[in-house]
This record gives C-alpha cells, structure tokens and sequence, in this order.
C-alpha cells in the first residue's frame, strides 16, 4: 500500500483542534503489522461498536452532545474503511488484469507456450 494512501486514510483518522491533534486510531502502525484486509475486519468491527453505543445514547438522551462526537467518529471510521477497501478493489483487479494478461501471452493454455509452434 502506498505512503499516499496511508495518509489519506490517516488523515480522516486524525482530528485538529486548534493546535492539538486528536488521532481516533494510528493506522499507519496498524498496517505496518497487519495485513490490510485484517486492518479493515478490525475497523469494522469498532465501527460496529459505535453503532452499539449510538443506539444507546438514543435511547438514553437525544440531546446529549456526545451523540455528535460519536456520529462524527463513525464517519471518520467510515471514510477510513472506503480509502482502504478501494485501495484492495484496486490492487485485486490489478492482479487479475496481470494474471489475465500473462494468460493470453502464454496462449491460454497456462504452458508459456503459443499453440503455433
């Protein structure tokens, strides 16, 4: 995955108040140790999570504040996961174009070598 698309990814992660910066996950050490696929199972299931509390500061207060903080993190987590599972949609077509190019080059027949000869 490219340092590009780690930085986007990072960056819907990563909130600026005034001169502080709030970072809601470091995903940067995530996928230095973990496969992206395994990076966005995880995300997902702290995505999960904050839908779980979001359902129960619904029920509890609508007019509590901690309903927009938490929405705007589900977002971030959101928009995280897309960069993420784009990047994958990406790199798996692009496999597959490879290995669909390497086929035709090979005559089909998976041998390396043209049926012509």
């Amino acid at each position: 995955m490219t340092t590009e698309i780690i930085t986007q990814a990072q960056d819907y992660l990563t909130v600026i108040y005034g001169d502080r910066r709030r970072r809601i996950l470091n995903i940067m050490v995530l996928l230095e140790n973990h496969q992206t696929e395994a990076v966005i199972g995880f995300m997902k299931s702290l995505l999960r999570e904050k839908e779980k509390m979001l359902r129960k500061y619904i029920l509890r207060d609508k007019t509590d504040p901690r309903l927009d903080d938490l929405v705007a993190v589900m977002f971030r987590i959101y928009m995280c996961i897309q960069v993420l599972e784009s990047e994958v949609t990406n790199r798996n077509e692009l496999i597959k174009q490879g290995a669909t190019e390497g086929s035709k080059l090979s005559g089909g027949n998976g041998s390396g070598y043209s049926s012509s000869r």
